[in-house]
């Protein structure tokens, strides 16, 4: 299955950089594991962060990994094909929306510095995150649930995630994401 041959592909960088995790390179602490923004609870009158939910993924491990994951949910904004430049292609034509990086970014800086490690890693971390959920997309929608007439849409909505990646492996992407990083 073409999924297969891409998660064996990009499987060596995610032991690579769960090793960094290991071996004590990188902080750890307790992550929610899914910091999308379905899973934030935020007070209605300040819109500060009030509360996580949904926190069966709950652990302790490296926190770039919940930083990245949160800018994979967040950050990501349908473009105009001119904008994209045919980095997607027609099928999910998304892109990073730097504005929005730079927001989250600067208010996580805010409460703390993201180390020099952490910063050259994040990248690679957002792709980590990205191929983590594509991975739980294709489980459970070809292969769990499979046999329940599961929508076409679900089934392949891993696709927009390894899109994504393949997008976020673009040297002139990573390098404005670096630059950005470079910055705070």
């Amino acid at each position: 299955h073409e999924f297969v041959v891409f998660y064996k592909r990009e499987l060596d960088e995610l032991k690579t950089e769960m090793q960094l995790a290991k071996d004590g390179s990188l902080a750890l602490g307790v992550t929610h594991g899914d910091p999308f923004a379905d899973n934030i609870l935020c007070h209605p009158e300040s819109g500060e962060l009030s509360a996580f939910i949904d926190i069966e993924d709950v652990c302790v491990g490296p926190l770039l990994f919940d930083l990245a994951c949160c800018a994979i949910g967040c950050v990501f904004k349908k473009s105009d094909e001119e904008d994209d430049g045919g980095h997607l292609g027609n099928i999910y034509p998304q892109v990073v929306d730097f504005t929005l990086l730079q927001a989250l970014l600067d208010g996580y800086c805010a409460d703390r510095k993201l180390p020099t490690l952490e910063a050259e890693h994040f990248v690679a971390y957002m792709r980590l995150t990205l191929l983590c959920n594509c991975c739980w997309r294709f489980v459970k929608f070809n292969i769990v649930e499979k046999d329940n007439d599961v929508p076409d849409q679900a089934k392949n909505s891993y696709r927009e995630l390894m899109k994504r990646i393949e997008y976020l492996r673009e040297s002139e992407i990573e390098s404005k994401i670096q630059k950005l990083l470079d910055s705070l």
